[in-house]
């Protein structure tokens, strides 16, 4: 579950979805810069996702409703046109599949990026590790600030205590592993909040001058926190929605129960947009802090998120690790974004 920092997208705030021509598809080079193997395996998992939902589901684009089986067969064809020479795979991608622009409200796209991050913790308060990742205590409308006074005492339970500005930011991202001195590692995913709206902490400290649209991001953010600790409760208190988790046997998946594939799973708004079907992107990423590139691959739609909100909104996931924080802490990209699928012409008829 990624949630961008700064530009939670307001309600009502949809954007358009536009279908494209044919000869408007193929004029797109569908230029992919990822791996294929790793293109294959989050296709599987969103295959498996189709294989596990109920048969009377219906997966809508535009004016066309889909079964699961007619997604699994959407997914299967175009890892066939994978295959082919790019030129030929253009025609028949253009030939066999419906392609929609998923605009915002500029007219264009806008991406963040998250990650599953690794935390230092303690099994019991140790100095700079005194903040409870709590466990889901059923529904409760405490806001943050009065969870973090002990609304919670004895009411929830903790699985670690690890250091609040970190804890904040395991919320933003939705799951992560908790890394105890003895080496014990334990994931941890979300498994609920309690009702209170989400507020943006970045647009905060935007609006208070203390950054610009142009360098707020996860790792300055982090950085004024810890050169100014007296500011922390305030600002936390900000986004009165908190985060529950529960502990996990290996890395959470996303919002299909599927594991999320880094670089090529995408959240999106599960509201508008059919969950596990296929996207291609093309923006920017910080290969290093100072350095960025093109990014244009297909991806998955495989997770969402509470501020992942209206058409042309992705939040690409990078895993694990120093270079996956890098980059999701950096990314506030614009781009453009378009959602796949095969024409039910295209399809094998159902036996």
């Amino acid at each position: 579950m990624g949630i961008s920092l700064l530009m939670a997208t307001a309600a009502g705030a949809n954007g358009t979805l536009v279908p494209l021509t044919a000869d408007q598809i193929a004029r797109l080079t569908w230029a992919d810069d990822g791996a294929q193997q790793e293109l294959n395996q989050a296709i599987q998992r969103s295959w498996n996702y189709y294989q596990q939902v109920p048969l009377a589901t219906r997966l809508t684009y535009g004016t066309e409703s889909y079964t699961p089986q007619q997604m699994q067969a959407s997914l299967r064809l175009f890892q066939r046109l994978m295959r082919e020479p790019p030129a030929r795979r253009r025609q028949a991608l253009a030939e066999k599949f419906l392609v929609f622009e998923s605009r915002n409200e500029q007219g264009a796209a806008f991406f963040t990026g998250y990650y599953q991050p690794e935390i230092s913790a303690r099994v019991q308060p140790q100095g700079l590790w005194h903040t409870p990742v709590h466990g889901y205590p059923g529904v409760t409308q405490a806001s943050r600030t009065e969870i973090m006074n002990g609304a919670l005492a004895g009411r929830a339970p903790v699985l670690g205590y690890i250091d609040p500005i970190e804890h904040f930011f395991l919320q933003v991202q939705g799951s992560g592993v908790l890394v105890f001195p003895d080496g014990r590692r334990q994931w941890v995913g979300f498994a609920g909040h309690n009702q209170h709206p989400y507020r943006s902490i970045g647009r905060l400290l935007v609006e208070e001058g203390v950054f610009t649209p142009e360098t707020v991001s996860m790792p300055a953010i982090k950085n004024y926190l810890r050169q100014n600790p007296q500011e922390i409760e305030r600002i936390f208190s900000h986004n009165p929605r908190y985060v529950f988790f529960a502990p996990r046997a290996q890395a959470p998946g996303g919002s299909l129960g599927q594991p999320l594939t880094p670089g090529r799973s995408l959240a999106m708004d599960a509201d508008l947009i059919p969950r596990g079907g296929l996207a291609f992107v093309e923006t920017t990423y910080p290969a290093t802090p100072t350095a960025w590139r093109p990014l244009t691959r297909f991806m998955l739609v495989q997770d969402t998120g509470s501020a992942i909100r209206g058409q042309g909104r992705g939040d690409i996931f990078w895993g694990q690790g120093a270079t996956a924080e890098l980059r999701a802490g950096l990314m506030k990209q614009p781009g453009r974004l378009w959602l796949l699928v095969a024409k039910k012409s295209a399809l094998p008829s159902a036996p």
